[in-house]
C-alpha cells in the first residue's frame, strides 16, 4: 500500500506496520506548541524542538546599536540642545566622536572592555585618561574630555567617572589655577615688524598676520574672529562690532571694542587684498576672514585659525596661542591706565573677577607708581606745615607704642 507524497497525515512507527493492518495515522493536537505566534524554536538543536514563551517574562533591554557611545551621545546632545548654541553643540559632537575613535582603538587592542557608557567601569576611564596622557595631550584638554564624559555618563545614569575620580585621584587632570602670562612686549614688537614685511599678494600669510594682530589689538575670542563679517570692522571709527559672541543665543551680549592703533596699517592692507580676491572667487562671501576654498558657508572652523596662527609662529619663531593674544590686549590696556571695569567689558566678561583671575591684572609696580602720583598731587610737600614730633624719652614706657 502506498500513500501520495502530498498526503498531510503522518505515519507512525514503521515496525508496527504489516501488510494486513492499517497504518497508524497521527494527527496534530489542537493546542500543539508548533502552532501559533507565541512559539519559538530553541537555537542549537538538531531536532525541531518548540517551546512556549513563558507568560510574564520580561524582555531584555533594547540594544543601542553597533556604536552605543555615539547613540548615547546623540541622545544627550538632542536633549541638551536648548542649553547649547549651535557652535557649542558642534564642538561637543566633534569631541565625543574623537573620544569614540580613541576608545574603539583601545577596545580593539584589549585595553578597554567596552565603549558602551552603561557598561564602562572606572578602570576603563583610567585606561582612556592614561592613553591621553601618554599622547601628551594638554592637561586642559584632558580636563575638557573628562568633564564631557562626566556629563554624558550622568545622562546615561552611570557613576563610572565619579568612581574614577575617587579611586584614582592622581590621574585626575587638574585645571590650572591662576592666570597664564600675556605676550612679552618685545614679542609683540617683533610680530608688528614682521607683518610689515609680508608681501601684499601673499594672501594666506597676510590673512594669518591680520588674525593674530587683530586678536591682540581687540582681545577677540576665536569664535568672534572666524565668524565675523567684513562690515563688523569699522575702519572709519576703528571699532569692532562683536556680534557672534560666546553664548550668543543665551547669556552672551554683543559689544563694541576699540581697536588699538598698532593694527590699523596691517588691516588696511589686508582689507584691500580681501576685496580683490573675494570679488574674483567668492563675491557672495561676507566673512571678514573668508575661507575662499570652502563651498559651504565660507567661514573657517576653529582648527583652521590655529593652522593660520602656526604660519606666523614659523615666520617669526615666537610661540603663542590666540588666548595669549587676548590676554595681551587686556594687560596692555591695564598698564596704560585703563580701568579694570572697562577692560572686563571689552573682553566680554560678566564681572571683573573673571578678568583678574584668568586674564590680566594691574602690575604691582605700576599700581605703586599710581598711588604715589595720586598722593603727591593731593598733598604737595611744599605746602605742608613743618611739625616737630617730640621724642619719647627711653625711661618712660608708653603702652602700645611701636
Amino acid at each position: 500500500m502506498s500513500f501520495p507524497k502530498n498526503d498531510p497525515v503522518k505515519i507512525g512507527n514503521s515496525s508496527s506496520f504489516n501488510g494486513n493492518a492499517a497504518p497508524k495515522i497521527i494527527t496534530p493536537e489542537p493546542n500543539s506548541p508548533s502552532e501559533g505566534s507565541n512559539a519559538k524554536r530553541k537555537a542549537g538543536k538538531s531536532k525541531s524542538s518548540v517551546v512556549k514563551r513563558k507568560p510574564g517574562k520580561k524582555r531584555k533591554g533594547r540594544s543601542m546599536g553597533r556604536y552605543p557611545f555615539l547613540t548615547w551621545k546623540s541622545k544627550y546632545l538632542e536633549t541638551m540642545g536648548s542649553n547649547y548654541t549651535e557652535a557649542t553643540r558642534k564642538e561637543h559632537d566633534r569631541r565625543y566622536r574623537r573620544m569614540h575613535r580613541d576608545m574603539t582603538m583601545l577596545v580593539e587592542k584589549g585595553k578597554m572592555t567596552t565603549t558602551n557608557p552603561e557598561k564602562m567601569t572606572a578602570e576603563d576611564i583610567l585606561t582612556f585618561m592614561g592613553y591621553l596622557k601618554s599622547k601628551k595631550v594638554k592637561e586642559s584638554e584632558r580636563c575638557h574630555d573628562l568633564s564631557a564624559l562626566k556629563n554624558l555618563f550622568a545622562f546615561v545614569g552611570s557613576l563610572a567617572v565619579e568612581q574614577f575620580k575617587i579611586k584614582y585621584k592622581t590621574m585626575v587632570p587638574q585645571r590650572r589655577q591662576g592666570r597664564y602670562p600675556p605676550m612679552q612686549d618685545t614679542d609683540f614688537e617683533v610680530l608688528l615688524k614682521a607683518s610689515e614685511t609680508v608681501d601684499n599678494d601673499n594672501w594666506r600669510l597676510l590673512q594669518a598676520y591680520a588674525i593674530v594682530i587683530l586678536s591682540i589689538c581687540a582681545g577677540l575670542r576665536n569664535k568672534e574672529l572666524r565668524l565675523s563679517d567684513v562690515y563688523d570692522l569699522d575702519a572709519n571709527e576703528w571699532i569692532f562690532h562683536a556680534r557672534r559672541v560666546k553664548g550668543e543665543d543665551t547669556y552672551g551680549q554683543a559689544r563694541d571694542i576699540p581697536i588699538r592703533p598698532e593694527a590699523r596699517r596691517l588691516l588696511i592692507r589686508y582689507l584691500r587684498l580681501r576685496k580683490r580676491l573675494v570679488a574674483e572667487k567668492r563675491p557672495d562671501n561676507l566673512a571678514l576672514f573668508p575661507a575662499l576654498g570652502d563651498k559651504r558657508d565660507g567661514y573657517y572652523v576653529g582648527n583652521s585659525l590655529q593652522k593660520l596662527k602656526t604660519l606666523v609662529e614659523q615666520d617669526t619663531g615666537i610661540k603663542f596661542d590666540l588666548r595669549m593674544c587676548r590676554r595681551t590686549f587686556g594687560q596692555l590696556a591695564l598698564d596704560e591706565g585703563m580701568s579694570i571695569e572697562s577692560v572686563s567689558g571689552f573682553l566680554g566678561h560678566s564681572n571683573t573677577k573673571t578678568t583678574e583671575n584668568n586674564y590680566c591684572r594691574r602690575k604691582q609696580d605700576l599700581a605703586i607708581k599710581e598711588a604715589k602720583r595720586l598722593w603727591n598731587d593731593q598733598h604737595d610737600s611744599s605746602s605742608l606745615p613743618i611739625v616737630k614730633t617730640p621724642l619719647i624719652e627711653s625711661k618712660y614706657e608708653v603702652t602700645g607704642y611701636v
